[in-house]
Order: C-alpha cells, then sequence, then structure tokens
C-alpha cells in the first residue's frame, strides 16, 4: 500500500527536479513501454492539453510512489491493461450520482486509498485554476485508475 507521505514526497521531488522531466518520463518508457503507450494512446486526444500533461504527470507520480514502496514493478502487459480499463469502467457505468460519488464504490474495492485520493483531489475540479473539464474526469480517473491498479 503506497502512503499519502510517499506520494507528497514524490510530487515534491519532481517538482525540484522539473528539468530532469523529460528524462523522468524517457526512464517511465523504458521501465514500462505499454503503461506509457495506454497513456499516450490517440484515444487519449479528446483530452486538452493541459489534461494530457496531467495524465503523464500523475501517472509518473504513480509509478515513482509505487517503486519507492516496493521495488519498481516488471513491465506491465498490455493485455493486463486493457482488462483493468475495461472492470474500471464497469464499475464507473454501474455507479450513480455525481463524480464524487461514482467514486465510493473504488475505494470500497482497493488497498490503494491514498493513490485514489491522490487522483481525486487532482481531478476534482473544486479549484478556480482547474482545467480539467467536466467531460475529461470520468476518463481521466478510469486511465488513472487503471495504472494504479497495474502497478500497485
Amino acid at each position: 500500500m503506497t502512503k499519502e507521505a510517499t506520494i507528497d514526497r514524490v510530487i515534491q521531488e519532481l517538482e525540484s527536479e522539473a528539468d530532469t522531466y523529460e528524462q523522468q518520463m524517457e526512464a517511465l518508457a523504458t521501465a514500462q513501454p505499454h503503461l506509457l503507450a495506454f497513456v499516450t494512446h490517440d484515444d487519449n486526444d479528446a483530452f486538452t492539453e493541459e489534461e494530457q500533461r496531467l495524465l503523464l504527470f500523475a501517472t509518473l507520480v504513480i509509478y515513482r510512489s509505487t517503486a519507492a514502496e516496493d521495488s519498481p514493478p516488471p513491465p506491465v502487459p498490455a493485455a493486463k491493461i486493457e482488462q483493468g480499463e475495461e472492470a474500471n469502467y464497469a464499475i464507473m457505468q454501474a455507479a450513480k450520482g455525481n463524480f464524487r460519488t461514482k467514486l465510493d464504490p473504488f475505494f470500497a474495492i482497493t488497498r490503494e486509498e491514498d493513490l485514489l485520493a491522490f487522483i481525486e483531489d487532482l481531478i476534482s475540479g473544486e479549484t478556480e485554476e482547474d482545467t480539467i473539464t467536466k467531460e475529461a474526469r470520468e476518463p481521466l480517473f478510469i486511465a488513472l485508475k487503471t495504472v494504479v491498479d497495474v502497478l500497485a
């Protein structure tokens, strides 16, 4: 289980090492090629440029946080990512209510509450400078929840 303190530390490290962000993304691409392909896939073209950047940043945070708690996971097969995404969409489609209420079933079945809370906070749209469209919240959550599922 990934701790909130680890997630916060990773975020601080990434923010202080902004000049090495490209190198860190290249390292992620080498370590997890199918995962990076998943988050950069053409299906994500519906996201704005800011939403795509957020998706990549959050994927890197999740990867580094899970690796810091344990050891870097082996490369995730594309089939496992696809299965995880389908399962997450099924849960989301079965849920009723507003965005936050639809997330309750995910929290009820996960061991990674702190990572899900990180994702929820990132895309919830409760700040004035929020750049996440309402239409992008669910697909962003599903994508990032899938990243958590296959890495943790």
